[in-house]
């Protein structure tokens, strides 16, 4: 049995940002995976920032599934703010059949997360700033 949630991410996050994508390749193979459908999966890194219950900072590594016939990480630095699109992620029970009696015990759970895309999140001056005298 598997449950897929679909995630706030301005809710979830301060801020998320662009690590690196790279061709998803199952262990042991050399072939990239690819959907039901023949499109390519990629795996697709960020930092996400978020502050905890005691107003620290706490910054977190995730890796997103994403499929698509082009790198999804095309064309974008490090550390762009990026926003996920379709965010969502998914837990699944991991299971263990006992060999005698054939039963399938439950023996943890298996956590992934997937976008339907990303995209950057363009940098625009607070108000703020952009109201400051330029610097001479």
């Amino acid at each position: 049995m598997f449950t897929n949630f679909k995630i706030d991410q301005t809710g979830t996050f301060k801020s998320v940002a662009f690590l690196s994508s790279s061709p998803k390749v199952a262990f042991g193979q050399t072939a990239q995976e690819t959907t039901k459908d023949g499109t390519p999966k990629w795996a697709v890194e960020v930092i996400g920032s978020s502050v905890d219950q005691f107003g620290k900072p706490s910054n977190h590594v995730i890796k997103i599934g994403v499929a698509s016939h082009t790198d999804p990480g095309r064309g974008l630095m490090m550390y762009t703010p990026v926003h996920l699109i379709d965010f969502e992620v998914g837990v699944m029970e991991k299971t263990k059949k006992n060999p005698a009696t054939g039963e399938e015990k439950i023996i943890g759970v298996q956590v992934w997360f997937r976008a339907a895309s990303i995209s950057p999140i363009a940098a625009t001056p607070s108000k703020s700033r952009a109201a400051e005298p330029a610097a001479v």
